[in-house]
């Protein structure tokens, strides 16, 4: 009885350990435009690598890009204003980098399941 109950108990945490949540994925992002204006935007992964968003319309919202972690800048222009961020990107992370109704960066993050 007792192997038994040894069997289940680790079957059970078994289990709960298979349920990882994120394991080392880059992280994602995508821009949402609540500007006045279309937008144009450029990511730049620590990396190297450049994502360029143009023309995204007031309103609307890009699709998600996966991107290395690490320090990442953001260079965006709206109506004649130029906006620029850094970010520390990290694992198994999404960001939406918005663009308010006044124009300027602001970004909110969620840790993937």
């Amino acid at each position: 009885m007792k192997a038994i109950s040894i069997l289940l108990s680790i079957s059970v945490l078994m289990i709960f350990s298979s349920c990882a949540k994120c394991n080392n994925e880059e992280p994602t992002a995508r821009v949402l435009n609540n500007g006045s204006t279309a937008a144009n935007v450029q990511i730049t992964a620590s990396n190297g690598d450049i994502i360029s968003i143009t023309e995204l319309s007031s309103g609307l919202i890009s699709s998600v890009k996966s991107y290395s972690a690490g320090n990442a800048s953001i260079n965006a222009s709206i109506d004649g204003s130029q906006l620029s961020q850094s970010l520390n990107m990290e694992e198994c992370v999404s960001y939406d980098i918005t663009i308010t109704s006044e124009n300027e960066i602001v970004v909110f993050s969620q840790e993937k399941d």
